[in-house]
């Protein structure tokens, strides 16, 4: 009996010891990974993305000419190198050898095709390479067809000339909006859609003939709530809410009010309505993973000067009348609450309405309280997008100068200068800091967040 209990305490200690062990045995091919998600979008052609779904399906079905790396310098996207002539005014892509999912092949005309495309959208980063390319506002204009800025040589190269010496020239080819698809809608991603998009949700195979390889999950399904599940309910998903978040904290939890609007015309009412709130408070016992946020943009883009005390508001200055709160879908309910008990504390009656993410970051209003991440986590771009939500000439100005600043102490400078700008206004308030509010359940393993807010799933995998 005692040798029987030997030999099962033995293979206990042996079981459990290979069950320990199981994560150490490195990535595995196969399985099915189940992402649940708020709310789904519209469509799945590139765009700038504004929610978290969004954001995942830029880069779960799409792929970039390029992408950018944690300091905003290029990294190989569809194009695999490239190099500059005539002092940094003339860069040369090459691309690598690329297939869409419906298994026609990738050339530089079907990137060339889907620039031009880019350069006419909404997005800001296009916005940022239409001005400093040869031809392309007025080709972002609309008046005319001709772009001198982009040719294509051969099927492998795409030539970009700009109009002077830019810092990082390349940064804006990183935009989720900017990804290649073919002429018939196809994208490159590492997952093929085997579904279209739909309220409910959208099914994806590995796509085996991508540019970083085939990915290790064979499908992944994302899931967004039904009649029969509430937002909160992760319905049996392997990544959802209802899981630690993942780091970092890059999301700026922030608080939009509208100039134009009496109850915020006057900029001594913005400021006492930005010194209300006790963000530290507001993290510690209501955004857990959160970090206070006194700057817009993540330190991880943008290392801050030291932070100066906020001055008090000059004079007298008062809230009060009833006005609207519009929160992001993506927002903490906690949070919201939160601001407006400090709204209403300050004498103003507050309706607040929920509207789905991109709403709440596209759509103007009196106030909006957003979860943002930038279009590009490049901190000049990101600086972009917030000066063209505050209207900021000072900013804009401060921008402008920072782009053809190629020593990176004094462009850091300038954006700083910008950042500051953008704050003093009190248009765009930061709260807190805050992580993908996404995470995955054990034996899930490999899933990163980025920068820019998006769930990276091809070097996912899960255990057996």
């Amino acid at each position: 009996m005692r040798h029987e209990g030997r030999v099962l305490a033995v293979l206990g200690v042996v079981l459990c010891a290979a069950s320990a062990a199981r994560p150490a045995l490195g990535p595995r091919y196969g399985g099915e990974l189940r992402i649940a998600v708020a709310e789904m979008p519209a469509t799945l052609d590139p765009a700038a993305p504004r929610g978290t779904a969004e954001r995942l399906l830029a880069f779960l079905v799409h792929e970039p000419v390029l992408g950018v790396d944690d300091d905003g310098r290029p990294r190989p996207g569809l194009a695999q190198s490239w190099s500059s002539a005539a002092d940094g005014r003339e860069w040369t892509l090459r691309l690598g050898p690329a297939t869409f999912h419906d298994g026609s092949p990738l050339d530089s005309a079907d990137a060339a095709r889907s620039l031009r495309r880019f350069l006419r959208t909404g997005s800001t980063a296009a916005a940022h390479l239409a001005r400093t390319l040869e031809g392309g506002d007025e080709f972002r204009g609309g008046g005319t067809g001709a772009l001198p800025g982009l040719a294509t040589p051969d099927e492998t190269r795409i030539v970009l000339r700009f109009r002077a010496p830019m810092a990082l020239p390349l940064a804006a080819l990183a935009s989720p909006a900017a990804a290649v698809v073919s002429s018939r809608g196809a994208g490159a991603g590492p997952f093929a859609p085997t579904t279209p998009v739909s309220a409910r949700g959208l099914s994806a195979v590995a796509f085996g003939r991508h540019v970083r390889g085939r990915p290790f999950v064979d499908v992944v399904r994302l899931v967004a709530p039904g009649p029969d599940r509430g937002p909160g309910d992760p319905g049996g998903a392997d990544v959802s809410a209802s899981s630690p978040p993942l780091p970092p904290a890059a999301g700026t939890l922030m608080l939009v009010l509208d100039p134009g609007v009496p109850a915020f015309a006057d900029g001594r009412t913005r400021a006492l309505v930005a010194a209300s709130v006790d963000r530290a408070q507001l993290v510690r016992r209501f955004l857990p993973g959160g970090e206070p946020a006194d700057v817009l943009v993540s330190s991880l883009l943008l290392p801050p000067w030291p932070a100066a005390a906020s001055p008090a508001p000059a004079g007298p200055a008062s809230l009060s009348g009833r006005i609207t709160l519009r929160v992001g879908s993506d927002v903490p309910a906690s949070a919201s609450q939160r601001v407006v008990a400090h709204l209403a504390a300050l004498g103003a009656e507050v309706q607040a309405t929920a509207v789905p993410a991109a709403v709440a970051a596209t759509e103007s209003g009196q106030a909006r309280l957003v979860l943002w991440y930038p279009e590009v986590p490049e901190p000049g771009l990101a600086l972009e997008e917030l000066a063209a939500i505050a209207d900021s000439r000072e900013a804009r100005e401060a921008l402008a100068a920072a782009d053809l600043e190629r020593n990176a102490d004094r462009r850091r400078a300038g954006l700083l200068r910008a950042e500051e700008a953008l704050r003093a206004s009190d248009i765009l308030v930061p709260l807190a800091r805050l992580p993908l509010r996404l995470g995955p359940r054990p034996g899930v393993h490999g899933l990163r967040a980025t920068a820019a807010g998006i769930l990276v799933v091809e070097d996912a995998w899960i255990e057996p």
